[in-house]
């Protein structure tokens, strides 16, 4: 049973490092907001565990010029897939 992790704040708010204390292999991150800011964060990506699979909401990266400069790491997905991932865990843990 896998959880999706949504994070909705920029890492000044160290939110990641909450997140990742609790988190299991095979859950899911997703970047939204202002949490985008982590996607071109090379030093708080690497702390993320391949187990974990990372994602960044494509709408809020245009949103704040971060486009093209997201990490190899992270998935740019939009709210379709957003919506296919909260189906897909059976819980989601909104970090804001």
């Amino acid at each position: 049973m896998s959880s999706l992790h949504t994070i909705s704040r920029s890492s000044q708010h160290e939110l990641l490092q909450a997140c990742l204390k609790i988190i299991n292999p095979g859950d899911e991150i997703l970047f939204i907001e202002d949490g985008v800011y982590y996607c071109c964060d090379k030093k708080s990506l690497s702390l993320i565990s391949r187990d974990n699979y990372v994602y960044g909401l494509r709408e809020d990266l245009v949103a704040r010029g971060l486009r093209d400069k997201q990490d190899a790491l992270v998935e740019v997905v939009g709210y379709h897939k957003f919506v296919e991932l909260t189906v897909q865990h059976s819980k989601t843990v909104s970090w804001f």
